[in-house]
């Protein structure tokens, strides 16, 4: 029997942006690759980009492509999503020290023929 298995190869990058004057990174732009190679599907390519303001705001694009994505699930397209994401983070501090955080997450993917899927999710770090 054969067993599915995946490979995943990426990359991402920090660019950081205008520092205040206790040495805290307040922006930052995340630039990321990534190439999925499926012993069952087609293989995908994946870029991505985030933007993060202080550690409150992350806002994120990107994009999955893989042979067939332009067809029809009809004419042979093996997946419902078809490329194109986004989402964002909203992120507090909280607790004495405010070194615990409270995060919500909204992301959302394109998908044919449904009308996309949103996913929400809350997160508590302490």
């Amino acid at each position: 029997f054969e067993l599915p298995s995946l490979i995943n190869i990426g990359a991402g990058y920090d660019i950081n942006f205008m520092r205040d004057s206790s040495a805290l990174k307040t922006q930052r732009l995340t630039i990321a690759a990534n190439f999925t190679s499926n012993s069952f599907t087609q293989d995908q390519y994946q870029l991505g980009m985030e933007y993060g303001f202080r550690s409150y705001l992350m806002l994120r694009v990107g994009y999955s492509y893989e042979k067939g994505i332009f067809n029809s699930i009809e004419n042979g397209r093996l997946t419902a999503y078809t490329g194109p994401t986004a989402g964002f983070t909203v992120q507090l501090p909280f607790g004495h020290a405010k070194k615990s955080t409270f995060s919500i997450d909204y992301s959302y993917r394109a998908s044919n023929p449904f009308q996309g899927t949103n996913t929400i999710g809350a997160r508590i770090n302490l």
